[in-house]
């Protein structure tokens, strides 16, 4: 693979979203690939790690076919002499051909907390962070459960998934959880102190519930008219994600979209009660509810329900 120049004679734009993973990073992309002009390149920061020619894209080509990622091909089946900046400035130069807005939902957990800092500096003003934020309740209670025995094909598509669910109650994966999300938040609060014409703070809750009013103040801030539609069509092939949730692969429709809030009512009291009262600063910045513990459902922490 040839590497591209560092300097950028292209104009797209960079939306890179920022915070903890389980946050709806994937579900956010996802519906900005409506507009004709986005092109959603999934976690790109995770290529990094792992990359294989095998794997299948959104687009529904193998990744060494893709239009995209075709370009960004190794014979070791890695991407070498690149970092996360350059992989991403060097993805955009490519889709900047056809398209005016890049997405990277890579957001700002462990190794990635300074990425806003790094691309704004390459990019000026064709960079907005995009901060998602989710209550960490439930970010942590989607930790805790883990689907059982889904298994997963050689080119990254869901083969099965049984429903049943097995709970874990570790504490310390909760006090790990709980560490991340702060620490992928602050990261974002942090660059919107030094770059608010740069920021955009957005709750997964607000996404879900009114998705037309989210993203009309993302496509605002890149300069893009909203799209007629944010419903699916089956001749979109603006989405190349390698790397994210499952869901990537669904069809969604924004009439359908319900809150996952099965924390509310299946996440033991006790680690309710652990991740609000660790996270209750950022929690009331963000206009989560901290209830009272009278108000709060007795649940058996030890035999937590699985609806």
């Amino acid at each position: 693979m040839q590497l591209r120049s560092k300097s950028r004679a292209a104009s797209a734009k960079l939306v890179y979203i920022g915070g903890y993973g389980r946050s709806g990073s994937t579900l956010l992309e996802y519906l900005l690939a409506a507009h004709p002009e986005v092109v959603a390149c999934g976690e790109i920061e995770r290529h990094l790690r792992v990359f294989t020619r095998r794997r299948t894209c959104t687009c529904g080509e193998p990744a060494r076919h893709c239009q995209v990622w075709g370009e960004f091909q190794h014979k070791s089946g890695r991407l070498e002499d690149l970092d996360h900046t350059q992989l991403s400035l060097q993805v955009l130069d490519h889709i900047s051909r056809q398209y005016a807005v890049m997405v990277d939902s890579s957001k700002t957990a462990w190794g990635s907390t300074l990425m806003p800092f790094r691309l704004s500096k390459e990019l000026g003003k064709d960079f907005l962070l995009v901060h998602l934020v989710r209550d960490p309740r439930a970010v942590a209670w989607s930790t805790l459960r883990t689907k059982r025995d889904q298994n997963w094909t050689r080119g990254g598509r869901p083969k099965r998934a049984r429903k049943h669910l097995r709970q874990s109650s570790s504490g310390t994966r909760s006090l790990l959880t709980i560490a991340g999300w702060t620490v992928a938040n602050l990261a974002c609060e942090m660059f919107g102190f030094f770059h608010p014409d740069r920021y955009l703070r957005v709750r997964y809750e607000d996404l879900v519930r009114t998705p037309v009013k989210v993203l009309g103040r993302i496509f605002v801030r890149v300069a893009l008219d909203p799209p007629t539609t944010l419903e699916p069509t089956a001749t979109r092939t603006n989405r190349h994600q390698l790397y994210g949730n499952a869901m990537r692969f669904e069809t969604l429709s924004p009439a359908e979209l319900k809150e996952d809030a099965a924390w509310k009512t299946a996440m033991p009291l006790a680690y309710r009660r652990l991740v609000g009262s660790l996270c209750w600063p950022l929690c009331v910045r963000y206009d989560y509810e901290m209830p009272e513990a009278g108000r709060d459902q007795v649940i058996d922490p030890i035999t937590p329900s699985t609806k």
